[in-house]
């Protein structure tokens, strides 16, 4: 796919793109016994399928290694910028927190890098150790006032804490008085057990911790308490956007689950921000129609996927939107949200 000339095609920025540390990948590797995708080296996988997922890792960190080859798949692609992210899991959340702040840090530190040598290619966000918050408050800062990172980028859950809860609510007050968004992205799936099969813990599972991750943010009186708090949810927020009704209908006729939600689920659905990563054109249409062409941007998921869609035209061609929408969708929303000069 041939690069056309910057006037003709428009400017692109693709907002999920990952990057990661090999030195944090192989800790990772080795004291957690995860795969890659949540997979835990005891869980009962078959060798072909560790193997395949193995595979598929490697391709990823020659492309998260190698700058030169990136920027090259980026021009082919039509990709002027990439915000750059660690991978969720590098917070380590299920080591204890001075670990997990040493690999955050040494993986955000990569990331700043990176951008320092390509200011004109890449902006980047960084990662906290969740587990730890006031360890994570002082990383949030040093990624921001420091390393000059434009948010960073979490898990759906914290070992068993859901982002909603209260123990975690001092890190949203400070990442509000920031102005800096957040980034949502699954680490695979807390219950792996019936999903392992097929890949169903990507395909169907991370969708799903997506959308427990924006149900605690608006049960627990997260969405009401930090009205300014910029959130932003990988692969079109998961499945809450697109049957939000059931949710309200729950809401609406049991009151004693609405939590410290104010109003039904659906009315909160334009305070989150989403990305493009779903790969069905009815529901950019859908999702558009449902929170507004100023609330999603382009994101490819680089470098997984890379070769089997095209995540520009695919904003591009998506049916029943109008260019001004579309330009919001591949430029200007992510400038505005990440502080992006073009």
């Amino acid at each position: 796919m041939a690069k056309t000339p910057k006037s003709k095609r428009g400017f692109v920025i693709d907002i999920h793109a990952h990057q990661s540390d090999p030195v944090v990948g192989k800790f990772i590797r080795e004291k957690s016994g995860r795969t890659g995708g949540g997979f835990a080296g005891d869980l009962k996988i078959t060798k072909k399928m560790a193997a395949a997922q193995l595979a598929h890792m490697k391709f990823v960190g020659v492309r998260q290694r190698d700058v030169n080859l990136r920027l090259k798949e980026m021009d082919q692609a039509g990709i002027d910028m990439q915000l750059i992210t660690p991978s969720p899991s590098a917070g380590c959340y299920w080591a204890d927190g001075k670990t997990g702040l040493e690999m955050a840090a040494r993986n955000n530190d990569t990331v700043a890098e990176m951008v320092a040598k390509h200011p004109h290619r890449f902006v980047g966000a960084g990662t906290v150790p969740l587990q730890d918050v006031k360890r994570s408050i002082k990383e949030l800062e040093r990624c921001v006032n420091d390393l000059k990172l434009r948010g960073v980028i979490i898990g759906s859950v914290v070992e068993g804490i859901e982002l909603g809860d209260r123990k975690l609510w001092k890190f949203w007050a400070a990442l509000e008085k920031l102005g800096v968004p957040v980034m949502i992205h699954p680490d695979g799936f807390t219950h792996p057990d019936r999903l392992l099969k097929f890949n169903m813990w990507n395909s169907i599972a991370q969708p799903l911790e997506e959308a427990l991750a924006m149900s605690s943010f608006i049960f627990e009186g997260v969405m009401d308490a930090f009205p300014k708090i910029k959130i932003l949810v990988c692969h079109g927020g998961g499945y809450l956007p697109y049957y939000a009704g059931r949710a309200d209908m729950t809401y609406l006729c049991r009151a004693t689950s609405r939590g410290k939600a104010t109003r039904k689920p659906s009315d909160y659905m334009p305070r989150f921000y989403y990305d493009t990563v779903f790969f069905n054109p009815d529901m950019l249409q859908f999702l558009v129609q449902k929170v507004g062409d100023g609330k999603i941007m382009m994101g490819t998921d680089y470098p997984h996927h890379l070769g089997h869609w095209d995540p520009v035209d695919f904003v591009r061609k998506a049916p029943g939107l109008s260019k001004a929408a579309k330009d919001n969708i591949l430029h200007k929303n992510a400038a505005k949200l990440f502080k992006i000069a073009l």
